[in-house]
C-alpha cells in the first residue's frame, strides 16, 4: 500500500504543478497579443474585455483541475484506507 500511497502522491503533485504551469503558459502567451490588439484606439475597450474574460477563463479552468485532483486525491485516501483495513482484518 506504500507504493500505492506514493504513486497516488506522484500524481497528484503531477497534476497540481502541470495545472499551474499550464495556466501560467496560456496567460502569458496573450499578454502581447493582448497588447497589441490593445493599441488600436477602436479595439483597445473590447480587447481589455476579452483579456479580463481569457483569463478568467483560463483561471477558473485550472481552478476546476485542481479541486477535482484534490476530491480525487482523497478518495483515493480513503479507499486505500480501506484496503488496509481489510488486509489487516484477513491476517487476524
Amino acid at each position: 500500500m506504500k507504493r500505492w500511497r506514493g504513486l497516488k502522491s506522484l500524481v497528484v503533485d503531477a497534476v497540481e504543478h502541470g495545472s499551474r504551469a499550464v495556466e501560467k503558459i496560456q496567460i502569458e502567451t496573450m499578454k502581447l497579443p493582448f497588447a497589441l490588439l490593445e493599441q488600436v484606439d477602436p479595439l483597445k475597450g473590447p480587447v481589455q474585455g476579452v483579456r479580463v474574460i481569457h483569463k478568467t477563463a483560463v483561471s477558473g479552468v485550472h481552478t476546476m483541475i485542481r479541486l477535482v485532483n484534490s476530491a480525487a486525491s482523497s478518495a483515493l485516501d480513503v479507499v486505500i484506507d480501506v484496503v488496509e483495513a481489510r488486509k489487516g482484518e484477513g491476517a487476524a
